[in-house]
């Protein structure tokens, strides 16, 4: 039994990902993926089983205070994660990879991270004493989360890729990408990349009880990320047309 999970698990690796997800998510996950492998159920349905444990974890990190809010919150979110790593490693192992099932992925990823803010915002307004100013980061968070996400959606498009003469990028690949090329800016690059990846990172903030400063982090995370892609958009699609070779000078 151990062989095979080993075998599912080097089967179903990504050729680059996180080391979060290379040396614990995607170990965790190999043993549920060599279990549903041997069904019929699909990646797209352990996607949307990750959704609902997340909903479960993000509500319980809201409503009830105290540890239990927290110890519950933090596993429920982190089992949705292994959950979400899974439904990849189920479809490589089985074949069952499709546009759509990567859609869906980056779609119930995008709910996740409203989700996430909303239930932090909440819960530090309710149970940690943050008032409205809870409510204002919260919300101020959102619209950030929800301007970084469409960017990136953006640059994701094959239409902005042929207008660039730029290789697509697909859903998934970021992680990857960016721990194999580092720059001299990589440290940073790396805690950001640790922040936005929030299940790594996530856990460290409870266990302190300082989810409001992880908050903090998440937001301003994202906002570097806009301001670099309006730079981004501004060096290529902001340009002058070329002159006229039929004008005179």
């Amino acid at each position: 039994m151990f062989a095979e999970i080993r075998r599912i698990y080097r089967q179903s690796l990504k050729p680059a990902d996180s080391y979060f997800n290379l040396y614990l998510a995607r170990p965790l996950a190999a043993p549920l993926v060599a279990l549903l492998a041997r069904t019929r159920v699909t990646p797209n349905q352990v996607t949307l089983l990750s959704m609902v444990i997340a909903v479960a974890g993000f509500a319980a990190l809201a409503a009830l205070p105290g540890a239990w809010g927290l110890i519950l919150g933090i596993v429920g979110i982190e089992l949705a994660y292994v959950f979400d790593c899974a439904d990849g490693q189920l479809a490589r192992v089985t074949g069952r990879t499709s546009p759509v099932g990567a859609e869906l992925d980056f779609l119930m990823d995008e709910f996740k991270a409203y989700l996430l803010v909303g239930a932090i915002a909440l819960r530090w307004h309710l149970h940690d004493g943050g008032g409205h100013t809870a409510l204002y980061v919260g919300l101020g968070t959102l619209v950030i989360i929800g301007w970084a996400l469409a960017s990136t959606r953006f640059f994701r498009t094959p239409e902005y890729a042929e207008a660039t003469g730029t290789v697509r990028q697909r859903h998934g690949t970021a992680a990857g990408a960016a721990r194999q090329k580092k720059t001299p800016l990589w440290p940073v690059e790396m805690l950001a990349r640790l922040i936005s990846q929030y299940p790594a990172t996530l856990p460290i903030f409870a266990i302190v009880d300082r989810l409001d400063v992880f908050l903090y982090a998440y937001a301003a995370v994202h906002l570097l990320y806009i301001g670099r892609s309006a730079l981004i958009v501004l060096l290529r699609l902001a340009r002058f047309a070329p002159p006229d070779p039929g004008s005179s000078s």
